[in-house]
């Protein structure tokens, strides 16, 4: 049998490791340790803040056996990606919709990197490459084989989906950090509306309202659009929302029919302090 795709991964990286040069082991019984449990023990400690010498501690070893097995951080965050999209499967729905199925793989991507916001900074720094998305991509490209997408089609589409879920998941991340910094985003825009002149950002004043009632899965509602387009093309209707994108857009419908005065266009440096 062939050996599965996770483990070669994981045993080449672990013997690409061994050729290192390395400190000699501490006197005594061998450490039980491996790749896998030096992942796990990672992604339990979380991959912003884990450091080698937790590891070691967790784990009951020396950091120079770490280092036998991993040879730095960068290395690390990759083997840790990979194992992140393998248990990132696609969801098992035997008469969902393609659509459906879209929509589920790109919020499970999405809330592993808010999970790892470590990883989209390695992904934006070129370090975690193709070789960490091939097995679920080739998952992606099988689960839409049965509602007649080609190969090529479902790359077109994992790409789409990819591009606008990565996006969203960059956009969070930063007005996370920029909360725990204490400058949080909507103060920040409220303060630029008052140091600004009344007449200046005319359009954005008018939509300023919708402007800070941001909710993290906005992304979900541009997604379905671009799903819809898909659909279109295909001579098909996408079937009716569900979950979190249902709840938003019956939020943007409720909004949606309130007339110009009822909404809170005047957001100057009244509203705005």
């Amino acid at each position: 049998m062939r050996p599965r795709a996770s483990s070669l991964a994981l045993k080449q990286a672990a013997a690409a490791a061994q050729q290192q040069p390395a400190a000699q082991p501490r006197p005594g019984r061998p450490p039980s340790v491996s790749t896998q449990a030096i992942i796990e023990a990672a992604l339990d400690i979380g991959l912003d803040k884990v450091s080698f010498r937790q590891l070691a501690e967790r784990l009951d070893v020396n950091v120079a056996t770490i280092y036998r097995y991993v040879r730095n951080r960068a290395e690390l965050l990759r083997l840790a990606a990979f194992q992140l999209t393998l248990n990132r499967r696609m969801p098992e729905a035997a008469h969902a919709h393609w659509s459906q199925l879209a929509m589920r793989y790109a919020e499970e991507m999405f809330e592993s990197f808010l999970k790892e916001p470590e990883l989209v900074a390695e992904l934006l720094r070129g370090g975690i490459g193709p070789h960490v998305e091939i097995d679920v991509l080739d998952q992606f490209l099988g689960a839409m084989a049965p509602h007649g997408f080609t190969p090529e089609e479902a790359l077109v589409l994992h790409r789409a989906v990819g591009t606008i879920t990565i996006g969203a998941a960059t956009g969070v991340i930063a007005l996370r950090n920029r909360e725990a910094a204490g400058k949080p985003w909507h103060v920040e825009i409220r303060r630029t509306l008052v140091e600004r002149a009344d007449a200046d950002l005319p359009n954005v004043r008018r939509a300023i309202s919708a402007y800070l009632e941001y909710d993290e899965w906005h992304w979900l509602q541009p997604l379905h659009q671009m799903l819809a387009g898909i659909a279109a093309e295909r001579g098909e209707e996408l079937p009716p929302p569900q979950r979190r994108l249902a709840r938003l857009l019956s939020v943007t419908a409720k909004a949606a029919v309130l007339s110009p005065k009822e909404q809170p266009a005047k957001t100057g440096k009244r509203n705005a302090g």
